[in-house]
């Protein structure tokens, strides 16, 4: 029996279809296989990282600490994962299907990608378990269906992802200050501004306008659990932006006047 017919065969289950229809996700029937395999995989990914890791960078791996090698691993997941569900987000903004009906239009393409965003849930302290608690519930329940138009905007705040691991790991390599570090800096701040602050604020503006004035088939729990979530990513976003700013100036504070340092 070929993959993809015992695939099917999964999707297909009757207890797995009920399931999905009783929890009010009726459209996660046909994905759940795979984000259950994803899951897996990228669980390998992060298991198999610190082997791949320690050939690449040797010593400077080898010494991290337990915790961190843990980390790093977490971050490489993230760091594949984030580049994945970027670049394939973003035809969802032009799929007919979605920007005929913002609030409640279903797209297969977009269920796939929002199947890969579920698959992956980062745990590195508190902040990031919350973040990852309301993003996981709203793409999951994107499979009601709901704002899958409105994800794929979300979906852009991990292109800042990208360049925040890169910082994370010059710092573990001993490249904290370098010149590097200064440019990956002024990338993670400029895109964090751009993708996060900007038109992450413009498209839940957006989202939440089309919600109170069509959102009809939004039940209260639902509309107020997209509210705590969306109030709670966006509080942390602006809360990481300052963060991030402290420690680029503890990095890379401003030179001294010369003629004032020679006065002194």
């Amino acid at each position: 029996m070929s993959l993809v017919a015992n695939y099917q065969r999964l999707a297909n289950l009757p207890t797995a279809q009920a399931l999905c229809i009783w929890i009010g996700l009726p459209k996660l029937a046909l994905y759940w296989p795979a984000l259950l395999a994803l899951a897996i995989l990228f669980q390998l990914l992060r298991l198999s990282s610190n082997t791949l890791s320690s050939l690449v960078f040797g010593s400077r791996f080898d010494a991290l600490t337990t915790r961190q090698k843990y980390d790093w691993g977490v971050r490489f997941v993230s760091q594949i994962h984030a580049i994945i569900v970027v670049v394939f987000a973003v035809p969802i903004f032009f799929k007919k299907e979605l920007t005929s009906d913002t609030l409640y239009g279903f797209n297969n393409y977009a269920a796939g990608v929002y199947t890969v965003v579920c698959a992956d849930i980062k745990r590195l302290g508190l902040g990031f378990v919350i973040h990852a608690i309301a993003s996981f519930g709203v793409y999951i329940l994107s499979f009601r269906p709901s704002l899958q138009y409105y994800g794929a905007s979300f979906i852009m705040f991990e292109a800042s992802t990208i360049f925040l691991n890169i910082n994370w790991w010059l710092d573990k390599l001993g490249m904290t200050g370098s010149r590097l570090q200064l440019y990956n800096a002024s990338a993670l701040l400029s895109l964090y501004l751009i993708v996060r602050i900007l038109f992450g604020t413009f498209m839940s503006y957006s989202m939440f306008k089309d919600l109170d004035t069509k959102g009809t088939q939004t039940s209260a729990p639902i509309y107020y659990f997209y509210r705590v979530a969306n109030h709670t990513v966006l509080a942390l976003s602006y809360y990481w932006f300052y963060l991030m700013i402290v420690a680029v100036k503890k990095r890379f504070p401003p030179a001294r006047d010369p003629v004032r340092k020679k006065i002194e």
